[in-house]
Parts: structure tokens; C-alpha cells; sequence
């Protein structure tokens, strides 16, 4: 029988929450102060301790801090009432297996107590219906999540708030995820919940938005990731503009490879995207690999420049991952008017005049073609499955990406 020590100062927190999983098979302590449940934590040597941050005397994370100097490997999963994303990754930053906000959702606390417990298989919090279908065959890609959590700071480039982001394990079938923080709301990056403005790909649920999302999506793509549960407030952090940082933190944790396959999308006709204008085209196109053909056509200082991708992590990494964002100092003028860009910043965004780059060095020479493939394969990858084939792209954006992504699944998934 597993033990679970719930420490938290509500009274109607303990008790109901001790009698569910007394219900589940669980043996339960509680303690009701900080110094009671480290008392508790050492003579009852529990498998699982469920932590509220706010707490007189010692408070939550000091807890945190004494329990994982005790044992290292104990599964401390915090809860708090007034939690933001800032707590929630210092939190897992601290060693915290899991941060979940109050009110507590009684499926998400299973879920994370026998994920904790390796067996993620007993509870699965469904999202809206959404999971991804397991491969049979020999055409299957193996199923894939990173090895440990990941938590990385920022500011978002649209919103220009300081935020985080945790990115968690999961489980097999699961997709990827996203977590609004404080709400708690799932939403699924699948291309039913985009929600986009054009200068970004973002998804919606019922109550929440989770913003420039491109990014992240083109590395967990390029790595084959399959599953995964990222908590976050509004926005992705920008970073540096590009993804190389997230691809750093996804090799630190490691990629596990799961027993489930998963089916790819194969491209197996010929097609131009139609309705497409202002000389914006897609053209897809069989293949035996991923491929993205891409030309970027503009004015001063930028000209004419045409990147070729074959899909491969080692190529994406060392040549697509570092390339930034980037924009005209009138373009961002008018952002700030809308209310948006105003977390672009001198060391994450190029910033450009007609004369050139006004802000920083290039990484590249194309930089600015390497990111609009950097964007195309993150938008791509709203179909929350590998896809086999080329794509042929000139000056499209975001909008146009999303609209590929429909129509692959209209002529190959339905």
C-alpha cells in the first residue's frame, strides 16, 4: 500500500482530500504546519507528499527545500491557492514533482500521484475527448516525452510580462498539452484550438489562451516528442528570439522512447494550397523524409533568400534553431499601438530600418529565412504527428501555415 502525506493548513483540505484517497487504496497522513509534516515526512517515509505553499511559519517552499535535502528522490507534489507561474516554477525548479492549483481538481491529483508512482496508465485526465491514437505496424514512429521536468524563464513577446514555463513528462496517447496557470485549463495544441492574430500561433479553450506557441512546437517536433504536459499563464518566454534554448534544456532532461507507435501523416500526392495571395503559395509533394523548400522575398535590407530543410534534429539545431525573430522598427510601432510586441526587446528580437539591421549581429547570413522555416515546422506540428513529405513555401506566415495544416488534414486524416 503507498503512503501519502498531505501537509496543508485547511482543515476541509485535509479531510476531504485524505478520504478520497483512503478510497484509492492509499495509507494517509496528514499535518496541518510545516513543522508537523517534516516530523511526519521522516518517520513515515511516505511515496508521495502533497504540500501546500501557503502556510504560517514555515511556508511551503521552505518545506520543499528541508524534505529534499532529506531524501532528493521524494515526490513532492505542491499545491497552492494563489499560486502564479513564477511560484509554480520555482517550485519544480526546487525539486517539486508537479505544482497544481486550488480548487483542487481530484482527477488531476490522481493523475499526477500515480504518474509519480509510474503507473500514469490508472488515471488519465482526458482533455475535451483529445488523445492521440496509437500506431499498429510497420510504417509506426515509436511515441516519445523527455526524461525529466523542465522549467525555463522569460518574458513573453507579445504580452511583455515576465513568465515561465514548466514542461512535464507524459505519459503514452497523451499529445502535447498545454496547462493554463492559475485556471488550470487544458488545451491541446491540435490545430481544432488554434487561435492566431497573425503574428503568432496560439491556441484556445473554453476560458483560456496560451500564446506564441511556434517555437516550442518546431522543437518538440524536431525531437520526435510526442507527449508532453507544459504549464504555463499566457505565453510562451521568447527567449532569445529563437529556439536554440529550448533545445539545450529538451537534451539536458533526455528523450525517452515509449512502447506506442504513432502513424505519421503521409503526403502522398501532389497539391497547391489554393486561395492564397500577395504571391504567398504552398505546394506539398511526396516524399521519403520531411522536407521544407522555403523562399523569403522582401524589400530592403532583406531581399530575396531561399533555405532548403531536410528534416533532420542534429541539421534543425545547428542551422534552424538558432535563427530569430525579427521585424521592422515600424512593423513593432505598430504592434505596440495593438497592444502587442511590447516584450520585444534589443537581445530577442532583430529589429530592422531600411538600411539593415539595426540591433545586433546576424547568426546567419539568411537569418531571416531560417526563421520563417523555424515558424513553418513549429505550425506544422499542430497535427501532433510526424508528417512524411515535402512542402514548398513562398512568403507565408502564419495564417498561411495554419492553413496548410488544415488542409493536410482534411485530404489525409479524415
Amino acid at each position: 500500500m503507498h503512503k501519502v502525506l498531505i501537509i496543508d493548513d485547511e482543515k476541509d483540505i485535509l479531510d476531504s482530500l485524505s478520504s478520497i484517497l483512503e478510497d484509492e487504496g492509499f495509507q494517509v497522513s496528514k499535518a496541518t504546519d510545516g513543522k508537523e509534516g517534516l516530523s511526519l515526512f521522516e518517520k513515515e517515509k511516505p511515496d508521495i507528499v502533497i504540500l501546500d505553499i501557503w502556510m504560517p511559519e514555515l511556508d511551503g517552499i521552505q518545506v520543499l527545500k528541508r524534505i529534499k535535502k532529506k531524501r532528493g528522490e521524494a515526490i513532492v507534489i505542491v499545491i497552492s491557492g494563489h499560486g502564479t507561474i513564477s511560484t509554480a516554477v520555482e517550485a519544480v525548479k526546487m525539486g517539486a514533482y508537479d505544482f497544481l492549483e486550488k480548487p483542487l481538481s481530484i482527477e488531476k491529483v490522481l493523475e499526477v500521484i500515480f504518474r509519480g508512482l509510474g503507473a500514469e496508465d490508472r488515471h488519465m485526465v482526458k482533455t475535451e475527448g483529445f488523445r492521440i491514437e496509437s500506431a499498429k505496424g510497420i510504417h509506426k514512429f515509436r511515441q516519445k516525452t523527455i526524461g525529466k521536468s523542465i522549467v525555463v524563464y522569460g518574458v513573453g513577446l507579445h504580452s511583455g510580462a515576465k513568465t515561465g514555463m514548466i514542461l512535464l513528462p507524459m505519459p503514452e496517447n497523451t499529445g502535447i498539452i498545454f496547462e493554463h496557470i492559475p485556471d488550470g485549463e487544458r488545451i491541446p495544441a491540435y490545430i481544432d484550438y488554434v487561435f492566431s492574430v497573425g503574428y503568432a500561433s496560439s491556441v484556445k479553450g473554453k476560458n483560456c489562451m496560451v500564446r506564441t506557441i511556434e517555437h516550442l512546437l518546431a522543437t518538440i517536433h524536431m525531437y520526435g516528442i510526442t507527449n508532453l504536459l507544459v504549464k504555463v499563464s499566457e505565453e510562451i518566454p521568447i527567449l532569445d528570439g529563437s529556439a536554440i534554448e529550448i533545445c539545450n534544456r529538451i537534451e539536458q532532461a533526455g528523450i525517452i522512447e515509449q512502447q506506442k507507435g504513432i502513424e505519421p501523416l503521409y503526403i502522398n500526392e501532389m497539391a497547391n494550397i489554393a486561395g492564397l495571395s500577395n504571391g504567398k503559395s504552398f505546394h506539398i509533394e511526396p516524399s521519403e523524409c520531411f522536407e521544407i523548400d522555403y523562399t523569403l522575398e522582401h524589400g530592403r535590407p532583406i531581399g530575396i533568400q531561399r533555405y532548403y530543410f531536410k528534416g533532420n534534429k542534429d541539421d534543425f539545431v545547428a542551422e534552424i534553431a538558432p535563427a530569430r525573430t525579427f521585424g521592422f522598427l515600424k512593423d513593432f510601432e505598430q504592434l505596440a499601438k495593438m497592444g502587442l510586441g511590447t516584450g520585444g526587446r534589443i537581445n530577442n528580437v532583430i529589429i530592422l530600418n531600411d538600411e539593415g539591421v539595426i540591433n545586433t549581429k546576424l547568426r546567419f547570413k539568411d537569418e531571416f529565412v531560417r526563421h520563417k522555416v523555424l515558424d513553418l515546422i513549429g505550425d506544422i506540428y499542430l497535427l501532433n504527428r510526424p508528417i512524411i513529405g515535402k512542402i514548398v513555401a513562398r512568403q507565408t506566415g502564419h495564417l498561411e501555415n495554419l492553413a496548410l495544416v488544415k488542409e493536410l488534414r482534411k485530404r489525409f486524416l479524415n
